[in-house]
């Protein structure tokens, strides 16, 4: 395998879907125990205090987190069909464009 390919979209996708999926697996532990004790002094009351507020900090942290998991997993399920290379890059390109305006139009609808 050559260095470009080696460090192609293929690999920054999957680097980002296994960033992503690990702090989702972290937010979803915080929010849960926030959920659960509700008033129990623990460690992550920074994180809490940050991450859970009633306004749009949360939501924003989802989005940016969700958006490029979701997407990068419907692009696997497409390769999965065995699509040509060149199809995959253009994809994935196409795919972080959308990821990106729906972060944003979901941001702003969530807010406003």
């Amino acid at each position: 395998m050559d260095k470009q390919r080696a460090y192609g979209t293929g690999m920054w996708a999957w680097l980002l879907q296994r960033v992503t999926g690990l702090l989702l697996v972290i937010y979803l532990f915080i929010h849960v125990w926030w959920v659960h004790f509700p008033g129990v002094k623990t460690p992550f009351d920074f994180l809490i205090n940050t991450l859970f507020l009633p306004g749009s900090l949360s939501i924003l942290i989802l989005l940016i987190l969700v958006m490029p998991h979701a997407l990068n997993g419907f692009r696997v399920f497409v390769i999965d069909f065995g699509i040509s290379e060149k199809s995959q890059r253009i994809l994935f390109w196409a795919l972080t464009v959308i990821g990106i305006f729906l972060i944003i139009w979901g941001f702003r609808n969530r807010v406003a």
